[in-house]
């Protein structure tokens, strides 16, 4: 009788399998890296949340006191401007023929990030809080979309 003992093999990877493993993970890394370190789409998202709250506290500031508050949103940022101290409050919107520039006052303003567009819009909202539009206005701020309601001036930000 011939009795074979069995052969004992060792269990584990081989270079080449574990070389293998390296590439992969190494290719999966480098395509993986710059997404999670970019963070545009962060600032991006923070604007537009900037912006929508910009817009609700112009508006509230009209109401509260009763001076109309003109926002003007362009390719550098945003400024909310409120007559100054100085002047007297009219019903008429801010800039106006009448009412000097320089009786003005910056309330607000911010900057837009870099690589971000930002449809163009200036509108004024009066003592009621209503935005002098006459039609919704849909603010594309990148991917992200807010409208200001021209009859009540309520900010939809979804």
């Amino acid at each position: 009788m011939n009795l074979r003992t069995p052969v004992r093999r060792a269990a584990g990877f081989t270079f080449v399998e574990l070389s293998l493993i390296v590439v992969v993970i190494g290719i999966v890394a480098a395509c993986a890296a710059p997404r999670l370190f970019d963070d545009r789409t962060f600032l991006h998202r923070g604007y537009y949340e900037e912006l929508a709250a910009a817009l609700r506290l112009s508006q509230k500031l009209a109401v509260v006191s009763g001076c109309p508050v003109r926002v003007v949103i362009d390719a550098v940022g945003y400024t909310a401007r409120q007559q100054g101290a100085g002047g007297s409050c009219n019903p008429v919107a801010v800039g106006a023929p009448g009412i000097a520039a320089s009786d003005d006052v910056d309330v607000l303003a911010g900057s837009m990030p870099l690589g971000l567009s930002v449809s163009p819009v200036t509108l004024t909202f009066d003592a009621l809080g209503r935005a002098d539009l006459a039609v919704d206005q849909v603010i594309n701020v990148g991917p992200f979309a807010l409208t200001v309601a021209a009859d009540t001036g309520a900010i939809q930000a979804p």
